[in-house]
């Protein structure tokens, strides 16, 4: 095994330039003046975090919480039965169907943004078919698209538990007098809370720092985190935008540090 460990060199290469490196750039000009395209005069100071009580940053995420529990939630009801549907099917199109669900995942997401943005639209493909909505700026348009881009993330980490799950504990259950529901709620859906657990941090991080969703969705004035650091980019304010996605950095660590809690062989790791 030592001589294979060699191999990792390029990994561990890449994942400290494109990682790491990026990373302490971020902090760095969180907690001090550094620029990377401006000239300034280097110095630690704090001022930034000021921008954390700030009323754009309080409103973006309220509303990213918002946003992204809704997606989370009507992602996991929809997700749970599709997951274990798929993982119980005995059907020899099984593959054919998993492989249905990963496709949209490989189909470009700013695509899939602007075909939802044009349906939403009063005049649309849909006038073909007698209907036609005006849903752009509303709730019901970002949840709908949110579901539709982050379903896959909730469907396929309880799909990997399922799978996996020892069939013969089912099977005891049953033989000890206990009904479908009973099974279902003492046995399956408690040694799969490992894929729900990771299929709500998968699906709710990046409904949270979305940005082009709400942007084209959302109409103008939608602030969601990722809206509040593209837009701090454009308008020079580096250390600012720094700061805001130090806080989502943050949040990604601990929700990666709750996956390996909950599910130490990465199981349900896409």
């Amino acid at each position: 095994m030592r001589s294979l460990r060699s191999l990792t060199t390029p990994y561990l290469v890449w994942m400290v330039i494109l990682i790491l490196i990026p990373g302490l750039f971020i902090l760095l000009a969180t907690l001090s003046t550094f620029h990377i395209f401006n000239e300034y005069t280097f110095r630690f100071t704090t001022t930034h975090l000021r921008f954390l009580s700030d009323e754009i940053f309080i409103e973006a995420l309220q509303n990213s919480l918002k946003y992204a529990g809704i997606t989370t939630v009507i992602c996991f009801l929809i997700g749970y039965p599709v997951a274990h549907f798929f993982a119980k099917m005995q059907s020899r199109s099984k593959t054919l169907f998993v492989a249905l669900l990963i496709v949209p995942i490989w189909s470009n997401m700013i695509v899939r943004i602007i075909a939802w943005e044009n349906m939403f639209k009063p005049v649309s493909i849909l006038n073909l078919f007698g209907l036609s909505f005006d849903l752009i700026g509303t709730d019901i348009a970002i949840v709908l698209a949110m579901v539709s881009m982050y379903l896959p993330f909730m469907i396929f980490p309880i799909y990997s538990v399922l799978l996996k799950m020892d069939e013969s504990l089912i099977e005891a259950s049953r033989d000890l007098g206990a009904n479908r529901f009973q099974t279902f709620f003492r046995i399956t859906f408690p040694l799969s809370l490992g894929g729900v657990i990771s299929g709500v941090i998968m699906t709710l991080l990046p409904a949270m720092t979305a940005f082009a969703l709400p942007k084209r969705i959302g109409g103008d004035g939608m602030l969601l985190l990722g809206v509040v650091i593209e837009e701090q980019i454009f308008r020079g304010s580096f250390n600012i935008a720094s700061t805001v996605s130090f806080i989502v950095m943050l949040m990604m660590l601990t929700a990666f540090a709750l996956i390996i809690r909950v599910d130490k062989e990465g199981e349900t790791l896409l």
